[in-house]
């Protein structure tokens, strides 16, 4: 089984063809689209659930709502822990954007790198066959120069794409950094947390695959929502803590001990929690509706 997580704020014209083309990529292969509405005033969750109605059962459709606009980090935490909830071990988790410039027919792609032995496979901008049209020259630079300053300061062994959200993980990846974790998994609320997922996941020994893919920036609809400046001084202080983190806090046999103590605990019955508290709103052949409940930011 597939999860496909994408978390939208205010996305309702492209919502629904991004869903339909999922749909059609993702035929003959059991998967789920997740819809984390993060707040929306628009349309977005009535147009997608026009895609799911127009497909029927080949478009399968959750939609999770936050009652506010909480970030993107929130909508990664609350997508990933409802489909961890779900999920089997061997199940993948897809996470991509929901603004159209993410094709959803690399996902059987990113799907066969896993199949291949890798815990994540990331939709790469930096491998063979990756093609960029229409972002702007600052941000490509901008891009380029953290690509760098993040393959000195935080190594992880296979990635050279740390800002892309277009990932497939392995379930039981996820799996162990939420027992390592807890509900700190990611404590970043905007487009920083895309890295910072990353970097929670270089202590566990992660094993990345890395696939091609051509970037149609010059497809959405709209303006970015990233704040660029901002989001450049949050990933800075961002990539340091984890830097501490990882030399003082996980090093390998400390990673080993917390998983331990972890997996005990679970077993005992005292789990850590999921990362995504929800409770149902609605039931029926329509899309399932789930309200996420707020939390306490870190």
């Amino acid at each position: 089984m597939t999860f496909v997580v994408f978390p939208a704020y205010n996305e309702e014209q492209v919502i629904r063809p991004t869903l339909l083309a999922l749909a059609e990529a993702m035929r003959g292969r059991a998967f789920r689209a997740v819809l984390v509405d993060d707040g929306s005033t628009d349309r977005t969750v009535a147009e997608a659930e026009r895609a799911a109605a127009e497909r029927g059962d080949s478009l399968p459709l959750t939609v999770l709502r936050h009652e506010g606009n909480r970030g993107l980090g929130a909508g990664l935490t609350t997508g990933i822990g409802w489909c961890l909830d779900q999920a089997h071990d061997d199940d993948v988790i897809v996470t991509l954007d929901a603004d159209g410039t993410h094709p959803p027919t690399l996902i059987p792609a990113l799907a066969t790198a896993l199949d291949q032995g890798h815990d994540l496979a990331i939709a790469s901008r930096y491998r063979p066959g990756a093609e960029v049209h229409g972002v702007p020259g600052y941000r490509r630079a901008l891009s380029d120069v953290g690509r760098l300053v993040f393959r000195v300061l935080y190594p992880i062994p296979g990635a050279r794409d740390y800002t892309c959200c277009f990932r497939a993980y392995r379930a039981s990846l996820l799996r162990r950094a939420r027992l390592l974790y807890g509900e700190t998994l990611t404590t970043a609320r905007g487009f920083e947390a895309v890295m910072d997922l990353l970097l929670r996941l270089g202590p566990l020994g992660v094993r990345v695959g890395e696939v091609g893919f051509v970037l149609h920036y010059d497809a959405r609809v709209g303006r970015s929502k990233m704040k660029v400046l901002r989001t450049v001084r949050s990933t800075l202080g961002l990539l340091a803590r984890r830097r501490i983190e990882r030399v003082f806090r996980y090093r390998p046999a400390q990673v080993r001990g917390r998983l331990a103590a972890a997996e005990a605990a679970a077993r005992a019955g005292r789990s850590p929690g999921s990362m995504a508290d929800v409770r149902t709103a609605g039931h029926g052949s329509a899309p399932d509706t789930l309200q996420a409940k707020s939390r306490p930011s870190a």
